[in-house]
């Protein structure tokens, strides 16, 4: 899938094999491009990661030496007690100023599991409106990655509202739901998501319907 620069994406999806294999094409045509790129994982160790990117081809020692890799446990990018949405942006911003050390852009894929367990629907919601400000004319693609199977349903409409771009059964969709802008105009009264599971299937219907 080709994302225009400065993207922030949502993906939604249910099989971990999805999440894997578009993880692996999304890094792999980042590298081929001098490009940056990090994944967060929501896995205790970094090393089954490393593991499933050298068996797709990527020499990932060095990568890794390069600067050009690196696979980052979500506990340690997230950092729960400092889970705020001016910490987080001060981080991402880090990450995406270490590319004028020789690399075009960054690419970051952000599995989004961890967060379900602990931060609040609020604090994510605000974040990741935030984080549309953040990327807006950076050299950078950033995809959170988020589990319909494991996700709460006002998880998934958090994700949905903040996400200009939406990948969904295996195709980038332009998101209806999209209203980052007056969450943040409007915070903190905009920041809760609440949903049930019917809400969220109407929301997953309509979206098919997005091209």
């Amino acid at each position: 899938m080709d994302f225009d620069r400065s993207d922030h994406v949502c993906h939604l999806y249910e099989d971990p094999d999805e999440q894997r294999s578009a993880t692996l094409e999304f890094i792999k045509d980042g590298l081929s491009r001098g490009e940056r790129c990090v994944h967060v994982t929501s896995e205790p160790s970094v090393d089954e990661w490393y593991g499933y990117l050298e068996a797709a081809g990527i020499d990932v020692v060095s990568e890794r030496q390069a600067g050009s890799l690196e696979v980052v446990r979500a506990a340690d990018w997230y950092l729960e007690s400092d889970f705020q949405s001016v910490t987080m942006a001060r981080r991402y911003w880090q990450a995406i100023d270490r590319n004028s050390h020789g690399f075009s852009a960054i690419r970051m894929t952000a599995d989004m599991r961890w967060t379900s367990e602990n931060v609040s629907v609020e604090a994510l919601c605000h974040w990741e409106a935030t984080a549309d400000l953040v990327f807006e004319g950076e050299a950078a693609q950033v995809i959170c990655q988020y589990d319909l199977s494991r996700h709460s349903s006002p998880e998934i409409r958090a994700a949905l509202r903040t996400h200009p771009v939406v990948v969904y059964e295996g195709r980038l969709r332009a998101n209806p739901f999209f209203e980052a802008p007056a969450i943040l105009a409007n915070e903190p009264m905009l920041n809760a998501s609440k949903a049930d599971a019917a809400d969220i299937q109407a929301m997953l219907a309509r979206l098919r319907e997005s091209t």
